[in-house]
């Protein structure tokens, strides 16, 4: 028996099974190839069933393993394994000394030109194994002049230059690659090289290259060796090349498959969908083992099946096997992170949002300390308080935060209430550890082997100091960066040195996107969750393949490579319509070989299901005689519910009353119960805020501060004075800028800390130019209190509150309040609209209580009757500066007693609602007013 076909729905495995000789237990005479390495462990499993003891298994190998186990036997053979990354350092060599380079000027750097040396490596690897000589890749030009532009062409010459030195290069250096290995073994096997295994099996293969087509002919002239071929789309076509002539058909097994539809409008609804059939079969006694798989044909579906689907199974009944990119993993970003805040430094100051960002990774802050990891974390998160609280600082030495003497008595003080003890020197050397054991080390290197080193010792750091080793995952993902960084270590490009640090960098993220981690669980055991790649042979009873869209099966991605279509089929190389056939074949014995089959799909505006989906849909149509198939699919919808409930109200208890009597009310807490009585409540009851972020922009709220500073040094000079036109010193204005800014974001500024100065100084200028200037030629103005702090009772309540400044114009007292907005409606009280007696007026009438606040706390405490006194706001936030900027609270001086009495009122009334027991915290009635600004939004559910 030399070849065998089973049908489509046929079992390689089984089939396998009494086709291998044996002596007793013995199956070691047998050879089984297959065309990749998981089918290897389905059949050791099949054969332990059937044996039912110990035995000794045929030799099982991939065929990668078959041509390396042939190839290590000959003689005066190239023996190093050339690894991707020194393929791309003898290209990168061969680039310099090219007379033209490839890609042009862009690429003379080792880090720009590692992509296109990567790619370059695969075109001429695959040129190699396909058997295309340099002069008919030279030919290709002349035969096509026509049909391929002179920038191609070009691009041809180049890689036949490469090409042919590559090959010169690579074994003179002592290398082997994969396809050179490949080529040797199909000219030199002989059937004497297969002498060890009087029975060798090839089993499931469909698309050869050409060096191992040359192979399957002479292995067919051997009577030792059999091929098992499953039946599929395009098998005949591929046997019919190779001359095969099929002696042996097996029958077609069970009947078709059971095939479930599944739409869904994104990848969640996949997964839900997934958990739930899953679900339902278990609740129906279906035994989900090894006889199942779901099938992940993108790998960015791993972890929302993990996180979402496996749990319905016990840890031990599932089993993941696939590649998953390196450059996702949880310690890739932990790198990134690092190497993007070495990146920001400027000289020896570190970017404050990117240091942040980095020592609150989860892996940084629970670097551990006595074997405690809650001190680091309590350490980490007081300096992002510290950093937010001056975030104006963007920039700062590490040596600053190390020796921040204010900042250690902080974190001894939190961790003692945790009961750990420790010493400010104790935490002080920690944190200086930490910053040398990650930062430290990545400030620059001799060389990549340095580098690559120092990354492996930085890995081993975290898995001894840090809970990181706790997180899932971890330890595959550090093995395979690990095994990336040794490989990058001991290549070609090791000794490589650059000047710039961000160029190890930029080299490293471009090999880590080459990397994957090789999931290989249990071989076989519960669920298997498995690639496309992985289910190459096997077959199982119940099959759930998710993403069956467009673009994922088959990919149908453009060609990543130098050579177009053309050249392509002139060279007889594979193009994407041999890739679309194996992944149809695959596809197809996949589903004919199961009982039951489960296919998820996205449908929207920018994905669509698979062409695959599509014929198996019609030939269902066919067989029912339906028109239409949207009856066959189970199509996940989510209810959504757009209306928003109403926040409900908090009842007050005596204890938030006895709390509130007992508080200092401010104008702000007076405007925002007026605003909203529910925002109230979770500021000043509650005690929530926004969580403050170092974000590297400039917050409008910390512009208010530094203006509000600055006025106040200037102004505070002069308090008891009066103003005269030679008090009006821009020079001395633009030092107090100076200084704040140089106080608030260091001395060196960079971009738009730099331009806001710039804006500031304007605005100052301006300001004493174009209205203090005019203000006190036409009055007499002598400052009476700048920065000026009052606490007063009123009836049962403590009023509070800081005026900016107070002055005496001429004979009247004035209170001036800054803003830095420009925005007069919001401050505005409209008293045409204001009627006391209607609470439901108030809101909309009243902009601000904040001048009649402060006025009543002045009048109170100074005992001026309010006709002494005016008040103001001040817009520092307008566009041309004037005396317009100036927005009084009166208008005129008529009827001011009587408006200023009921503003009096409405406080003493917000007061008296604030602290009553019967009156709840309600939320506001109108949510355009306050709900899209508001930081507690989300909490009461009205975003």
């Amino acid at each position: 028996m030399k070849t065998v076909i089973l049908g489509e729905s046929g079992n390689l495995i089984e089939a396998l099974l009494p086709l291998l000789k044996r002596e007793e237990r013995d199956y070691s005479g047998n050879l089984v190839v297959f065309p990749g390495r998981r089918p290897a462990h389905f059949l050791r499993k099949a054969l332990a069933e059937q044996v039912k003891a110990s035995f000794v298994p045929p030799s099982i190998l991939s065929m990668d393993e078959f041509v390396d186990s042939i190839y290590e036997k000959m003689e005066n053979q190239p023996r190093k394994r050339l690894e991707s990354s020194d393929a791309v350092a003898i290209l990168y060599a061969l680039q310099k000394k090219a007379p033209k380079t490839l890609g042009g000027e862009g690429f003379v750097s080792p880090d720009a030109f590692f992509p296109i040396g990567l790619k370059l490596h695969r075109d001429i690897e695959e040129l190699f194994i396909e058997g295309v000589s340099v002069e008919r890749l030279k030919e290709v030009d002349a035969l096509t002049m026509e049909g391929i532009p002179p920038l191609t062409r070009e691009r041809l010459q180049d890689i036949s230059f490469f090409y042919e030195r590559f090959y010169q290069e690579v074994p003179a250096a002592g290398y082997c690659t994969r396809s050179s290995r490949y080529r040797s073994v199909s000219e030199a096997m002989r059937e004497t090289t297969l002498a060890d295994h009087p029975q060798v099996f090839f089993a499931g293969f469909f698309a050869f290259t050409r060096a191992e087509k040359e192979m399957v002919r002479k292995l067919l002239s051997w009577d030792k060796v059999s091929f098992l071929f499953r039946d599929g789309p395009g098998l005949e076509a591929r046997l019919h090349e190779l001359g095969i002539e099929v002696e042996t058909r097996l029958g077609e097994g069970r009947g078709a498959p059971v095939i479930h539809f599944y739409q869904s409008p994104d990848s969640h609804g996949q997964v839900f969908s997934l958990r739930a059939v899953l679900e339902k079969r278990r609740k129906e006694g279906v035994t989900l083992d090894e006889r199942s798989v779901i099938v992940l044909p993108s790998s960015e579906m791993l972890f929302p099946v993990f996180h979402q689907t496996l749990p319905i199974f016990q840890e031990e009944s599932w089993n993941i096997s696939l590649g998953y990119p390196l450059h996702r993993a949880p310690v890739y970003g932990f790198f990134n992170l690092l190497m993007e805040l070495i990146a920001s430094m400027d000289g020896d100051r570190i970017y404050g949002p990117d240091y942040l960002k980095f020592v609150l990774h989860p892996y940084t802050k629970n670097i551990t300390f006595r074997e405690n990891a809650e001190v680091t974390r309590i350490l980490f998160h007081t300096i992002e308080e510290k950093l937010t609280s001056s975030r104006g600082r963007m920039f700062l030495a590490l040596s600053e935060i190390e020796e921040d003497e204010g900042l250690f008595k902080m974190i001894v003080e939190r961790i003692s209430k945790e009961g750990i003890p420790a010493t400010e020197m104790e935490l002080r050397r920690h944190l200086r550890e930490i910053h040398q054991r990650t930062i430290g080390k990545f400030l620059s290197f001799k060389n990549v082997r340095d580098f690559a080193l120092r990354a492996m010792e930085l890995v081993e750091f975290l898995f001894h100091r840090s809970t990181a080793r706790l997180h899932p995952f971890f330890h595959p993902f550090t093995e395979a960066l690990i095994q990336a960084l040794d490989s990058l270590s001991r290549s070609l490009f090791g000794e490589m040195a650059f000047e710039k640090t961000t160029t190890y960098f930029t080299l490293f993220r471009r090999y880590i996107l080459t990397c994957t981690t090789p999931f290989e669980g249990a071989p076989v055991k519960g669920v298997q969750v498995l690639g496309a790649l992985e289910t190459r042979v096997l077959s199982f009873e119940r099959v759930f393949v998710l993403d069956v869209n467009e673009e994922v099966l088959p990919d149908t991605r453009k060609e990543d490579s130098f050579l177009p279509l053309p050249v392509r089929e002139i060279l007889g190389l594979p193009t994407y319509v041999d890739r679309d056939q194996l992944a149809a074949y695959s596809f197809d014995t996949l589903i004919r070989g199961a009982q039951e089959v489960h296919l998820f799909f996205v449908e929207n505006d920018q994905k669509e299901k698979s062409r695959f989906i599509e014929r198996l849909l019609w030939e269902k149509q066919k067989r029912d005689r339906v028109l239409r198939p949207e009856g066959y699919f189970h199509k996940v919808q989510y209810r959504v519910n757009l209306r928003n409930e109403a926040p409900e109200e908090v009842q007050k208890t005596p204890e938030i009353v006895a709390f509130l009597r007992q508080h200092l009310f401010s104008a702000t807490a007076l405007d925002t119960y007026l605003t909203c009585p529910l925002k109230f409540y979770y500021r000043y009851v509650l005690g929530l805020e926004k969580k403050e972020e170092v974000s590297g922009e400039i917050e409008r709220t910390d512009i208010g501060k530094l203006v509000h500073s600055i006025l106040s040094s200037y102004f505070g000079k002069r308090k008891g004075e009066r103003l005269r036109p030679s008090d009006i010193l821009l020079k001395e204005m633009d030092r107090w800028i100076e200084e704040s800014f140089e106080g608030s974001y260091g001395r060196d500024l960079l971009g738009s800390t730099y331009l806001l100065r710039q804006q500031v100084k304007r605005h100052l200028f301006d300001f004493l130019n174009h209205y203090t200037l005019p203000l006190i030629r036409e009055k007499a103005v002598t400052l009476l209190e700048v920065e000026y702090s009052i606490n007063i009772p009123f009836e049962e309540f403590i009023l509070t509150g800081r005026l900016d400044r107070v002055e005496r114009r001429d004979e009247k007292i004035w209170i001036v309040d800054y803003k830095t907005s420009s925005n007069a409606e919001g401050l505005r009280i409209r008293f045409d609209k204001l009627d006391i007696g209607k609470r439901e007026t108030w809101r909309e009438a009243v902009g601000s209580l904040q001048l009649p606040f402060y006025l009543l706390l002045y009048s109170t405490s100074q005992g001026h009757e309010i006709e002494e006194l005016e008040a103001a706001f001040l817009l520092l936030g307008k566009t041309v500066i004037s005396r317009s900027i100036e927005l009084p609270l009166f208008d005129s001086s008529e009827g001011k007693r009587e408006k200023f009495e009921t503003l009096q009122t409405v406080i003493f009334r917000l007061l008296r609602e604030i602290t009553d027991l019967s009156l709840p915290f309600y939320p506001v009635m109108d949510p355009k007013y306050a709900c899209a600004t508001c930081d507690f939004k989300y909490l009461c559910g009205t975003p």
